[in-house]
């Protein structure tokens, strides 16, 4: 299966489409007028498959602060706090992680806080994928990433200076102590853009800067050894071996970028720079989530997993109501042969009767009887389209639209009814009556508001009724239990016209559970 990744480099973006390890396309779009056009006829004249966004910038700023070992909750708000006095403008791209804790004195938590201090640099190309309805399942950024190639090149221990170049004007260094990234910074370097044989002149100094740096702000001791891996092209190996010279205080390793490529079992992403290793490790994160983005860029990639989900609960639902109803569908059969047989007895009696009225009255009397169980058969036949499944398939489209996010759904309570049309009295369906068995389902689910946002929670309640209103299947939605409650006893009409009522304590789950009366296929 193809996957793309949007890879950003600070100035350009490359579209790279990898086929298992291998990469099989790139594309590279300039930040100009013409350029973001062409990235634009690009996504809409190309399969519209899920993508995710890469970013190696300079302008990206990590640091290790302590704080109390507290719960979670306090720790997020402690966290949040941080966040607001170094990244106030950086809010939607800021990043955090607990690296460790102290062994001594109060064992206060570790954290690891970054942030792209620059979002405008991507917000062009994010704009252009939001708007041709590309679903973004997320944005992650290159030095976190990299923590991934560790293992294959046997640095995932001690204090480890990982140097690497991805484009021919920038060398990326990120220190990590025990697998945990600690630091990264960017430099750019004057180098010949068709010549990289002289990288080693040109990067030394440049970790000797960030290793001074490192040292000064006390991440690594004066007297900790730091072991430096380097990655790098064939051409460059020469002059890398010249440049970085072990000392008392460095080790230095040199990795082949080849050799990186036959250990990962990758084919076809270049010898001459990082970049393809690089970007293959953040396409292969099924399970991992990004690290930057507001929660509702992504909610095209999540409706679409929502949706995907839903269809395979139908399918689910379907084969456990095979296996249930066994021997109700051999009954079926049973029937179906039997209708035969009748048909051809109907026949013969009318005509015994057409020859022998006399001395067959009876039997013309019999035949139709046989002609009324043919009609039962029928009925039967025509009410039994009243399945879980059609319910599901159609309950999975209604909730697939794009305005529905943060949707769960985790139960669905399914039976089929009669409505009586004179009383509406509702009664356990009767396959065999003239009326038609209608589904009715009680499905219980969550939303992702704020347990604080009201308004939000019963807005996105409206929204889904709304959706299940519009349906032409959908008769009747009846609210029997909403996200939140703010009073012990309440009663309240919802913008959609359905009245809630609801006792208890003060309480906001995000739970909600709707009551579905839907008509049968055939009669819609």
């Amino acid at each position: 299966m193809i996957k793309r990744l949007f890879y950003f480099t600070g100035y350009r973006l490359s579209v790279m489409h990898f086929n298992g390890k291998e990469l099989v396309g790139t594309s590279s779009f300039e930040p100009t007028d013409a350029g973001l056009e062409k990235f634009r006829a690009y996504l809409e004249q190309t399969p519209n498959i899920t993508g995710k966004f890469l970013v190696d910038v300079i302008e990206e700023d990590f640091r290790k602060e302590k704080i109390p070992h507290v719960g979670s909750k306090d720790r997020k708000a402690v966290i949040s706090r941080l966040i607001d006095r170094y990244y106030r403008a950086s809010q939607n791209y800021c990043h955090s992680e607990v690296i460790g804790r102290e062994k001594s004195g109060r064992k206060d938590d570790l954290v690891l806080i970054g942030a792209m201090t620059n979002p405008q640099l991507i917000q062009p190309w994010i704009s252009i994928i939001d708007e041709c309805k590309v679903p973004l399942s997320g944005i992650w950024t290159l030095p976190l990433v990299s923590k991934a190639v560790l293992k294959t090149i046997k640095a995932d221990s001690g204090v480890v200076l990982l140097v690497s170049q991805q484009v021919n004007s920038n060398v990326r260094q990120t220190l990590f102590r025990d697998g945990k990234l600690i630091s990264s910074r960017q430099s750019i370097i004057n180098q010949d853009m068709d010549d990289i044989t002289s990288i080693g002149d040109h990067a030394a100094p440049e970790v000797k800067r960030t290793i001074d740096f490192l040292r000064g702000q006390g991440l690594v001791a004066g007297n900790e050894v730091i072991s430096i891996h380097i990655l790098g092209g064939d051409e460059q190996l020469l002059s890398l071996k010249n440049s970085f010279i072990p000392g008392e205080r460095q080790t230095v390793t040199i990795h082949r970028i080849t050799e990186i490529n036959e250990k990962l079992g990758l084919k076809s992403v270049g010898e001459k720079f990082s970049d393809g290793i690089f970007a293959w490790l953040c396409i292969s994160q099924n399970f991992t989530a990004g690290h930057y983005g507001e929660k509702k860029l992504f909610s095209r990639y999540h409706n679409k997993l929502a949706a995907n989900a839903m269809y395979a609960s139908s399918l689910l639902v379907l084969i456990i109501a095979a296996l249930i109803t066994e021997g109700n569908i051999t009954k079926v059969l049973e029937n179906e042969r039997s209708t035969a047989l009748l048909k051809q007895e109907e026949i013969h009696y009318k005509d015994l009767y057409s020859r022998k009225f006399k001395d067959f009255e009876e039997v013309f009397e019999n035949a139709g009887l046989m002609n009324s169980a043919v009609d039962l058969a029928n009925q039967i036949k025509l009410n039994a389209a009243t399945s879980p499944l059609d319910f599901m398939i159609t309950l999975s489209n209604i909730l697939s639209d794009d305005s529905v996010a943060g949707l769960n759904i985790d139960k669905v309570e399914w039976d089929a009814i009669n409505i009586e049309k004179k009383t509406n009295r509702v009664m356990k369906a009767n396959f065999t009556a003239d009326q038609p068995a209608k589904h009715h389902a009680v499905v219980t689910g969550r939303i992702d508001e704020s347990e604080y946002n009201y308004r939000a929670s019963v807005a996105q309640i409206q929204a889904i009724i709304h959706l299940l209103k519009e349906s032409p299947r959908v008769e009747t939605v009846e609210v029997l239990k909403m996200p939140v409650d703010l009073r012990s006893e309440s009663k309240f009409s919802t913008e959609s016209g359905v009245e809630v009522k609801q006792q208890g304590e003060r309480r906001s789950t995000g739970v909600f559970s709707l009551e579905i009366v839907m008509k049968e296929p055939d009669r819609v």
